[in-house]
């Protein structure tokens, strides 16, 4: 099901014009750092993401700052 769900889903991109091949994760990824930059705490976001623990939300969380911190060198560059 997830695979249909996920090919679905890069079709509806392609024919929107979107450059990203969208799947689930792309979506949980984009709910959490839209969470995120709306300055949801670690707790909010932990829960609506369904992590076990914040320890989890942490480690995602980290990642998503070192994409801010690789995009902002790139703007350097």
């Amino acid at each position: 099901m997830l695979g249909q769900v996920n090919a679905d889903l890069k079709e509806l991109g392609e024919k929107a014009g979107i450059a990203t091949p969208l799947t689930t994760y792309v979506a949980r990824h984009s709910f959490g750092t839209t969470l995120r930059r709306s300055g949801a705490n670690t707790a909010v976001i932990s829960q609506a993401m369904g992590h076990k623990s914040e320890a989890v939300t942490a480690i995602y969380l980290e990642s998503f700052a070192s994409e801010q911190v690789d995009a902002a060198f790139e703007g350097l560059l």
